[in-house]
């Protein structure tokens, strides 16, 4: 039997038909209706394209995964798709298609703060429907509404221990920061996390450099942290712009050890900033190269799909699904019609109680804010490579 996720693209459906399915565990409490619906959110374009692709793939491999098993509650799974084109507007028009026409019981995603941080207001008055984030990370916007989830790390808890590691190793004195202007999360490590961190590792800032998302041309700001004598440069940048100011670094004879927050750190800064990217650190909300088997089953997976292993997004979008089954499945869902809210208020309870549950990405423990705890590994670029320097 073929199993698809089924992907639209906000202006446009493709009708999907679910064969039937052999029914799920015994533990499962069977559930009406032909098929239980979930929304899925994913940037496929625009700058949040890397973390989009590696969702929706992982997304698709779990509901493969999942229906082959006998469904959600003996009822087959369908995940509905959109691209978000990492844009807000965007993103506003499909949680409320999600919601209001394909009536899902829950959403994984968004991606990407500034698109998360439009949503959650309209969540608690109206929608009343979960979204549960794999990679938005701006501190405090899970408070925005009951509704409002995310299985991710904070920027400021995945920087902390890496910014500490960064300065240990390089002894540095004096950075700079360089952050992205408009970007939600590159914006609130620029100029609110990282000038603490630094601090803290008594580094002195010696100034905070900004640009616009669609910079291309970041010579001003390298050739005045020149001047300044930085002996490192802080990114509060999306991956594509962390490595071009890498890249121009190198071109100036800037070459200074570098460290980046949550949308920085993915395979894409190493791909394109090549030699400038050595010696880097970064964080990340989930490690790739775990030996756990659970984990390297999931990497086999995703390269054979991808092509390649995604940033955090895809192993954390992964762990949202299964976390939601076994909450539709234990929480008293009946996935009928008529009980719709009732039943999209059992998967927000649930999910938010979520203590503990087994993920590629580690466990899925939700905090009193309703964000993910845990721990994070620390990323430094070795030979063209992420490794995990952690002690």
């Amino acid at each position: 039997m073929k199993l698809s996720l089924k992907f639209v693209t906000a202006s446009s459906i493709a009708a999907v038909v679910f064969a039937a399915a052999p029914i799920g565990s015994a533990e499962a409490a069977p559930l009406a209706g032909p098929k239980v619906k979930l929304g899925c959110m994913v940037p496929l374009t625009g700058k949040g394209a890397e973390w989009g692709q590696g969702a929706k793939a992982s997304i698709e491999i779990a509901q493969a995964e999942i229906n082959a098993k006998g469904g959600v509650g003996g009822v087959p799974l369908e995940i509905i798709c959109y691209d978000t084109q990492t844009k807000e507007s965007e993103g506003l028009t499909i949680v409320n298609r999600l919601v209001e026409r394909d009536k899902v019981l829950g959403i994984v995603g968004p991606c990407f703060s500034a698109v998360f941080e439009v949503i959650a207001p309209q969540l608690d008055n109206r929608l009343k429907t979960s979204i549960i984030s794999y990679c938005s990370s701006k501190p405090g916007l899970s408070a925005m509404s009951r509704w409002a989830l995310r299985n991710t790390i904070t920027s400021d808890k995945q920087l902390k221990p890496v910014v500490a590691a960064w300065a240990k190793d390089y002894k540095l004195k004096k950075a700079v920061i360089i952050h992205d202007a408009e970007d939600a999360v590159s914006k609130a490590e620029g100029a609110a996390i990282l000038p603490g961190l630094l601090k803290a590792n008594n580094i002195e800032v010696l100034d905070i450099l900004t640009y616009r998302t669609k910079d291309t041309d970041y010579s001003a700001q390298i050739t005045k942290a020149k001047s300044l004598g930085a002996q490192g440069i802080a990114f509060g940048s999306c991956y594509q712009n962390a490595a071009a100011i890498a890249k121009e670094a190198h071109k100036q004879g800037l070459k200074v050890p570098m460290v980046g927050g949550a949308c920085a750190g993915t395979p894409g800064f190493i791909e394109l900033a090549g030699s400038a990217a050595e010696g880097a650190y970064m964080s990340t909300a989930a490690w790739l190269d775990d030996p756990r088997p659970a984990v390297q089953t999931y990497v086999k997976k995703i390269v054979a799909k991808l092509g390649r292993t995604p940033p955090y997004s895809g192993p954390r979008a992964y762990d949202i699904v299964y976390g939601l089954k076994d909450v539709i499945e234990k929480s008293g869902v009946t996935n009928k019609s008529a009980d719709l809210a009732a039943d999209r208020e059992k998967v927000r309870t649930g999910f938010a109680a979520l203590k503990g549950f087994p993920g590629v990405a580690g466990e899925i423990t939700m905090d009193e804010v309703r964000d993910g705890a845990g721990a994070t590994a620390i990323l430094k670029v070795v030979k063209g490579k992420y490794i995990d320097v952690r002690k």
